[in-house]
């Protein structure tokens, strides 16, 4: 099971760098941990709709300010990284509400998401803070992207932060990949327990 430290642990592996106990501890490396691993881990949850981080819910309306642009004016969810959709209703798997998705036209400005649906269901990248909930492969390439961050200032040395960025890049293509072939199955085989009641 993943922790902050244990994810921090393998960044500074990557770059040769000694192990840390906790986050809190008076050296170099756990003050580079705490400075750079929610930034690293924010940016690489938002540049991929990650299924763990994935998140749909009904938008709160607010006061519409853009009246005349805009039907509507809803909150941005405080832990959204990244608007993926809005639809004028839950996700289904009807063609029609896909293309409603990928129709809808939308603005964010600040905290607000301006639109012309009501009610309106936000699918988006949530800030996921809990790395117990991370895919092994996600936790992979976290750790070498938080190493490409702690390499200048912990070996000062350029080729060592060159060669976890190439690292990073191969671990996070991978991770994507395998998310994207993470799909649902769908299984029209009976359980045995249903055969033997029917």
């Amino acid at each position: 099971m993943s922790s902050i430290v244990s994810i921090c642990n393998l960044s500074l592996s990557n770059i040769g760098k000694d192990n840390i106990e906790a986050l809190s501890d008076p050296t170099a490396e756990a003050r580079a941990c705490n400075q750079f691993y929610a930034h690293v881990r924010d940016t690489l949850l938002q540049v991929y709709p990650w299924r763990f981080a994935g998140k749909t819910q009904s938008m709160a309306e607010v006061t519409n300010d853009k009246v005349g642009a805009w039907a509507y004016a809803y909150a941005r969810p405080t832990d959204c990284l990244k608007v993926r959709w809005l639809r004028p209703e839950y996700a289904t798997d009807d063609p029609s509400t896909i293309a409603d998705e990928i129709a809808t036209p939308y603005e964010i400005e600040g905290s607000t998401i301006y639109c012309n649906l009501s009610p309106a269901f936000l699918r988006y990248s949530m800030r996921l803070v809990d790395p117990t909930k991370y895919s092994p492969l996600f936790v992979e390439a976290l750790s070498w992207h938080l190493a490409v961050r702690l390499a200048m200032p912990l070996t000062r040395d350029p080729k060592v932060r060159g060669n976890a960025l190439e690292v990073a890049i191969q671990t996070q293509g991978t991770a994507e990949m395998a998310d994207a072939n993470d799909v649902r199955e769908n299984s029209d085989h009976t359980s045995e327990l249903v055969t033997v009641r029917g």
